[in-house]
């Protein structure tokens, strides 16, 4: 019987060991030195952060004992033109954006020290955002918080227009 041509070996088995194979490693090795310090240098810039806050918390647990009502904090609104700070539906301080979109953060954090003193609750700030804010400005925001000595502040939505509730 005759076996099939398809499974032959092209080399008898004693041929193939007596060939010596070169490996040419210069091609991983150009990936190596030229990814090894990309990676590295990449490294450098990249930094991690964890902002602790809190949501605005549940009525229930914001209450006033002695009149039923919730108690009041300061309250940071971030508009693109203006920044707030209000105290219930008082208004206390406006600071406007300058034209170049920069944010008064320095004079907001003299505000934010001063107003702290007069508030009922010391830790606690809300940081009030409408949409078209962007997220680096909300964080440079809540960092001047912090910086006044508001060790937890919260995050709640704002309306461009209150008067109109929209």
């Amino acid at each position: 019987m005759k076996a099939l041509s398809a499974f032959k070996s092209a080399f008898l088995p004693t041929e193939a060991v007596e060939q010596e194979v070169d490996l040419d490693t210069t091609p991983i090795m150009n990936v190596m030195i030229i990814l090894i310090p990309f990676l590295a240098s990449v490294a450098v810039y990249i930094q991690l952060s964890v902002l602790n806050m809190s949501l605005p918390p549940n009525v229930n647990a914001g209450l006033d004992a002695s009149a039923g009502k919730p108690r009041l904090k300061l309250t940071v609104v971030v508009h693109p033109s203006w920044i707030g700070v209000t105290y219930g539906e008082k208004l206390l301080d406006s600071l406007a954006v300058s034209a170049d979109s920069a944010y008064p953060i320095s004079p907001l954090l003299a505000q934010l020290k001063l107003r702290r003193e007069e508030a009922e609750i010391k830790d606690e700030i809300i940081i009030a955002v409408t949409d078209p804010v962007r997220f680096k400005d909300v964080v440079d925001v809540m960092d001047a918080c912090r910086g006044a000595g508001f060790s937890r502040p919260g995050l709640a939505s704002a309306t461009d227009n209150p008067q109109e509730g929209k």
